[in-house]
């Protein structure tokens, strides 16, 4: 499998690989001292990948909290969700970030994320020592291109849809006229003499 780090400007990130991970991603563990970066599963197992992160893209990475996971199979998203973003010796991370959630519309998230992509790096190759394996694992394609593939294209369908507006129907809600129950109508009242005078 071959994994590429892709960044916005804004400064999200992603792993995108180039095959489904088999299990399914807790977090990813960033060594910012040398750049080593560890997919961690949740069986405690993990996955070192073998190219270091370059130190300019480890200061943006460190106000990232969170981290897409990605794959492309024959040029469509096969996997995505996002996952907590852990620096090894920065024990002050967890607590400046305890407020962030993991999007509950993971894939229209990962969506925003993979159209906006500028910048990235490989940081896992099958084969390190082969150079046309270097450029990013998309070839020619833009990440902006990228479209589900059919298992995850109608849950992503549904995320984004709008949600139908609620439709409120109680006493003293109708359009004109008087709707009876809690509703209060005015009348003009005529004056009679009787009527007291003020």
């Amino acid at each position: 499998m071959n994994i590429d780090l892709l960044i916005t400007p804004e400064g999200e990130a992603g792993l995108l690989c180039s095959e489904n991970l088999v299990k399914k991603s807790v977090g990813i563990l960033l060594d910012e001292k040398n750049g080593t970066v560890f997919i961690e599963f949740q069986d405690m197992d993990n996955l070192e990948l073998n190219i270091p992160i370059e130190q300019e893209l480890i200061y943006t990475l460190d106000n990232c909290p969170l981290i897409h996971i990605g794959a492309v199979v024959q040029g469509k998203v096969s996997q995505a969700y996002q996952v907590p973003l852990m620096f090894l010796n920065d024990p002050y991370r967890g607590e400046a970030f305890c407020n962030v959630r993991i999007p509950q519309k993971s894939l229209a998230a990962f969506e925003c994320f993979i159209k906006k992509c500028v910048l990235g790096q490989p940081v896992h190759r099958d084969d390190a020592g082969d150079e046309e394996s270097s450029g990013c694992i998309l070839g020619e394609a833009l990440p902006s291109s990228l479209e589900f593939a059919p298992h995850l294209a109608r849950r992503h369908t549904m995320e984004v849809a709008p949600s139908a507006a609620p439709q409120i129907r109680g006493p003293g809600m109708g359009m004109g006229g008087s709707s009876g129950g809690g509703g209060r109508t005015y009348h003009s009242q005529t004056r009679h003499g009787t009527d007291d005078e003020d």
